[in-house]
């Protein structure tokens, strides 16, 4: 029986690997682990706690001292001369539900010291002089003696952010497009800029550990979202991508593109179920316990938000300033695919131009491939 086999319990689940050696060489495996009692009933959520595995030895819940009603998600750690250290998310109390990133250290795992909140966010890590942290939506922050940079993922929600023990310089990051429900996994080396989708047993290599030519990701299991199992990857699959562009720090601003009114397509459509047409789907994505998503289901046939050819032009038109903007240095690219994506979400009732603009979004946020808009202009045409 190998260590990662000793982690699984009957009606326990486990998440969030990340996997190290410490000392003597011996692999130590971090995650995360939700049992029986820790199910909380009121809200329909898992509750997840801290653990750790050390090879020959018995898992162990790694102990923290917080609160027991917060959740304990995305460990890493690094060990030195003076011992261990220890990072990881935790909040969601129901008295002061905000998420913070905090640090222990110690000379061994079990006399770490008293966890200190480090920085308020959902998804990131310290490794020595260097503090990653990210916002929900697009943006991952790096802050380094060396230079502070932002990393921009335009249109996506990010659930972790990780790195390689045995090669620090290369984040881990799990994301989801925000019209999308599927996950996916990139792998992003700081020093080089290279990027790569991954792909474990060809599923996407969600919330992963790499650690030599060992794979660790958290394979759904059940019905629900979270409920997931780590599996030792089989075979890992890396396809290059053009997806995170790296900006100075401050760069990029949060961006406003619904519709101000004056084109008379503000009213509430009929939806389903009393839904107004102009929803938020950030706050649908995101749980209450570490940043994870819910499992929104397939894209619906329904329309779900009444059409506006005004609207749909007013995008469409912005989009194609801020990429010839974008393309002369200028930081537009998340505000284009903002406008981008409001004007697939006003084209619904147009199912070609509809089709067609989600295509156009799509390509640009993966591999930068500028939209063709003489086809886009044409289909409003149509429309028209």
């Amino acid at each position: 029986m190998t260590m990662f086999d000793t982690i699984h319990e009957p009606n326990a689940m486990t998440h969030m690997p990340f996997l190290t050696r410490d000392g003597e060489g011996k692999q130590v495996l971090f995650y995360c682990r939700s049992g029986p009692q820790d199910f909380d009933a009121a809200n329909q959520s898992r509750r997840w706690k801290l653990w750790m595995a050390i090879e020959g030895q018995q898992p162990r819940r790694l102990a923290t001292g917080l609160n027991g009603e917060l959740a304990e998600c995305s460990p890493t750690a690094w060990h030195d001369d003076t011992g261990w250290h220890v990072t990881f998310i935790a909040g969601g109390a129901s008295d002061n539900p905000l998420y913070h990133l905090y640090r222990m250290d110690g000379p061994t795992l079990d006399t770490l010291s008293q966890p200190v909140a480090i920085q308020a966010t959902r998804a990131g890590f310290v490794l020595g002089d260097r503090l990653v942290h990210s916002d929900p939506e697009n943006l991952i922050h790096v802050r380094q003696p060396s230079g502070d940079f932002d990393i921009e993922l335009p249109g996506a929600f990010i659930y972790r952010v990780s790195y390689r023990a045995d090669m620090p310089d290369k984040l881990l990051i799990s994301a989801q497009w925000q019209t999308e429900t599927d996950v996916f996994a990139l792998e992003y080396d700081l020093a080089t800029g290279e990027q790569n989708i991954l792909e474990c047993d060809g599923l996407p290599a969600y919330k992963c550990a790499v650690l030599g030519d060992q794979v660790l990701y958290a394979q759904r299991i059940g019905e629900h979202f979270e409920n997931r199992r780590i599996n030792a990857s089989t075979a890992l699959a890396r396809r290059p991508v053009n997806t995170i562009v790296r900006r100075q720090a401050g760069q990029v601003q949060p961006i406003v593109t619904q519709p101000t009114g004056g084109c008379g397509c503000r009213g509430v459509a009929n939806l389903p179920g009393g839904a107004t047409a102009h929803g938020d789907a950030a706050a649908d994505a995101l749980s209450d316990h570490g940043g994870t998503p819910h499992d929104p289901g397939p894209d619906p046939a329904p329309v779900t938000r009444a059409s506006c050819l005004e609207c749909i032009e007013k995008h469409l038109g912005a989009a194609y300033v801020l990429l010839t903007e974008t393309r002369d240095g200028y930081a537009h690219r998340l505000r284009a695919i903002g406008h981008l994506h409001e004007a697939e979400d006003e084209s619904q009732e147009f199912r070609d131009l509809h089709t067609a603009i989600r295509a156009a979004r799509k390509a640009y946020q993966t591999d930068g491939s500028i939209p063709d808009w003489q086809l886009l202009e044409a289909l409003v045409g149509e429309a028209k």
